[in-house]
């Protein structure tokens, strides 16, 4: 476990004013500098990890004052009152790195498989395929093959674990990351590229303002659209990247993907022909998508000048009404909705749940549940879900799970990932089997969009 060796090896330098034994090794004056490039290293190889800030910081300061004060041999002067004044602040940043690490998945039934990775080029866009299972024959297909587009907070690696726990329920999953959109992706070698953390943070802002601010708006807007290209390239050659001579051998398709690329699937779903056009689309489930492209930028002010205005008059309701206009424009949901087509079911964060006010970016999906044909659309929540829980977050990043969390005053569920995969596998099997019975629970408005306008 790196974090203990972190802390083991700032930690022990300290230590030399109480043990004899340690004060001829001036050798321990190394330690912290092995242990800041352990701790610099954790986050290439594991990703960002917040929770290791506050051990950054102080591992760099001791290290800062160590080389400061190196003539003086530091650690060996220093009084071991100081000494237990370091420790303390060493323990307390060590609290969060404890706390928050990442936790292991043993909520698997049997063995899984990891992914193979298939590279896939179109033009100057580079895909990278990631297939968890064996592709199954027509003639032997027991359950849909799940095509996953994945989040932009994450990509593929955000959600490795839901795709596995897919797989041991049976289901033959295919994802992707593409380079140049997608931060982290995974090569052909199943080597994973670090995350941008600009790029993320950048995804962060428009995952919480898309539905606020009209900058924002069109830059979520222009991640579905990308989506969009995605989508409609890979699905239109999947059969040939699976080894399918021909569309009608693929197996049925549930269509599920995360933030922008399930408001492209919904959009998508609405439209004449679109089963039929990428084979046997049996229906789509959109992971906490807002639906971006459903909101318009809010007019601006036009001054009604009478015509009998003076040129003052005429300028100063210029300038007032230039004014108004200067501050950033925001957005109204005036957009147009998914159409009716196949089956859709929204999953959105138990947040929704909570307040009107936390539902308003769910706005658009609330809209679509109430105008669209009550056969083709549902709603789902796991209610103490948070906004990332529909991830491998609260197992990878637990962090982000306990701050980001769902509606308040619930128990959390101990195994997030499986109740996840537990409702796209339902609506997997419902849509494949047509169901009367569970359709008719699942592809209604439900009981949890009533309870959300309370």
């Amino acid at each position: 476990m790196p974090e203990a060796v972190i802390v083991a090896f700032l930690a022990l330098p300290f230590f030399r004013p109480f043990v004899k034994k340690l004060m001829p090794l001036d050798g321990l004056f190394w330690l912290p500098s092995i242990s800041l490039l352990i701790l610099l290293g954790i986050f290439p190889a594991y990703g960002f990890r917040p929770e290791c800030l506050p051990m950054l910081i102080v591992a760099l300061s001791i290290n800062i004052v160590n080389f400061a004060l190196r003539p003086y041999d530091s650690i060996h002067s220093h009084s071991p009152l100081l000494n237990m004044f370091l420790l303390v602040f060493l323990s307390a940043a060590a609290i969060p790195m404890f706390v928050f690490a990442p936790k292991p998945y043993s909520h698997f039934n049997g063995d899984t498989e990891t992914a193979r990775t298939l590279k896939i080029e179109n033009s100057d866009k580079d895909y990278y395929l990631q297939i968890y299972g064996t592709i199954q024959t027509e003639a032997d297909v027991a359950k849909p093959l799940i095509f996953l587009v994945p989040p932009e907070l994450g990509s593929a690696r955000s959600v490795e674990l839901v795709c596995r726990e897919l797989n041991n329920k049976g289901f033959t999953v295919v994802t992707y990351s593409r380079k140049g959109y997608d931060t982290p992706y995974t090569n052909e070698k199943g080597q994973t590229r670090p995350a941008s953390p600009f790029a993320l943070l950048r995804r962060w802002r428009i995952f919480r303002k898309a539905t606020d601010w009209y900058s924002v708006n069109e830059q979520g807007k222009n991640l579905e659209t990308e989506r969009r290209s995605d989508i409609e390239f890979l699905l239109l050659h999947l059969p040939a990247f699976l080894g399918f001579s021909r569309r009608s051998d693929l197996p049925p398709l549930l269509l599920t993907g995360y933030g922008a690329g399930g408001s492209a699937l919904a959009y998508m779903a609405g439209e004449t022909g679109f089963a039929s056009r990428y084979g046997k689309v049996l229906g789509v489930v959109a992971i906490e998508s807002r639906l971006w492209s459903s909101y318009l930028g809010q007019d601006r002010q036009i001054p009604e000048i009478p015509p009998s205005a003076g040129i003052i008059q005429r300028q100063l309701s210029l300038f007032t009404s230039h004014l108004g206009n200067m501050g950033p424009r925001r957005v109204l949901r005036t957009g147009p909705l998914p159409g009716n087509g196949i089956p859709v079911m929204y999953l959105i964060s138990g947040k929704a749940l909570e307040s009107p006010r936390s539902q308003k970016p769910y706005e658009a999906i609330f809209d679509t549940m109430h105008t669209s044909n009550s056969r083709v659309a549902a709603l789902a929540a796991v209610e103490r879900a948070g906004l990332l829980d529909y991830q491998d977050f609260p197992f990878t990043h637990p962090l982000y799970s306990f701050f980001l969390t769902g509606q308040k005053g619930i128990k959390k569920s101990e195994n997030p990932i499986g109740n996840t995969a537990a409702i796209i596998g339902n609506f997997a099997e419902a849509v494949k089997t047509r169901d009367s019975v569970t359709l008719e629970q699942m592809l209604t408005k439900p009981a949890i969009t009533r309870r959300a306008k309370k």
